[in-house]
């Protein structure tokens, strides 16, 4: 093997490294100019028309391009408008809305109530007037053909006879405080409680304040239970009632058909 050539003081020589690296040079050198001629030619066979078409067709993209972005921000201003008009006519109704429920409830104030209880109580009327006017064609209707039916026997009613409820038909498993609620083809009647007699119909069952009320005494009263007196066409009434007393109020309940539709007796349970 050739031993490699050293100078005078004993170092490498550089001259084959330096002499690749000026033949590169001169390589890059010469395609450079190669290229640049090659582009001047091309120039020079362009004539003045198609390079003005060549400028023309530059603005225009540009053009093209400024007017597009134009167009996505003028969308995108048209979406904000569209969604603030939009949530401006959702606040105006709520306005509305508001300026009517307040009100109401400055008229309410006059009687000196709470605003809970007030607003509470004009939500619980409106849903039972709903539920009279839904009633009131069946009842109308029912009452006409009791009438055609006494017209056409010519003979005035007979009262019927009470109808006694006796502790002993109500099961052995009853609790010690009852209260009793009848259920009637419209609704139901309660019969216990501060508001005893209160006519309740059946489409007001879960907001009516009279029946809630008999139901928060039922759950404050140890070891008691709500009996339904179960009147002829009652079955729809008491299925409302006592799921509501079940489901809300977690509370036991009981059920005794009515033989007849005289007036209900509870006098043996008075003791």
């Amino acid at each position: 093997m050739a031993r490699r050539r050293k100078n005078d003081e004993g170092g490498v020589s550089l001259f084959p490294f330096m002499s690749i690296l000026a033949c590169l040079i001169g390589i890059l050198t010469l395609m450079i100019s190669v290229i640049m001629q090659v582009k001047q030619m091309e120039r020079e066979d362009r004539t003045e028309e198609e390079m003005a078409r060549a400028v023309e067709n530059r603005d225009l993209t540009n053009e093209a391009e400024k007017l597009k972005k134009e167009n996505e921000e003028l969308d995108e201003r048209l979406k904000r408008e569209k969604a603030t008009a939009a949530q401006m006519a959702k606040l105006e109704d709520r306005k509305i809305a508001l300026k009517l429920k307040l009100e109401e409830i400055e008229k309410a104030k006059s009687k000196d109530q709470s605003d809970a209880a007030l607003q509470k109580l004009v939500e619980n009327l409106k849903s039972e007037i709903a539920s009279l006017k839904k009633e009131r064609p069946p009842l109308v209707k029912q009452l006409e053909k009791l009438r055609a039916q006494l017209k056409a026997k010519k003979e005035e009613p007979k009262p019927e006879q009470s109808v006694v409820i006796r502790p002993g038909g109500i099961g052995s498993r009853t609790a010690r405080n009852l209260f009793f609620v009848e259920c009637t083809s419209t609704g139901i009647v309660l019969l216990s409680g501060e508001n005893e007699g209160k006519i309740i119909s059946t489409a007001a069952i879960g907001t009516n304040e009279s029946y809630n009320a008999l139901l928060d005494t039922v759950k404050d009263t140890r070891d008691s239970m709500v009996l339904f007196l179960i009147r002829q066409g009652g079955n729809n009434a008491y299925r409302w009632a006592a799921g509501w007393a079940e489901s809300k109020y977690e509370l036991n309940t009981g059920k005794l058909p009515v033989p007849n539709e005289g007036k209900i007796d509870l006098s043996l349970f008075n003791n």
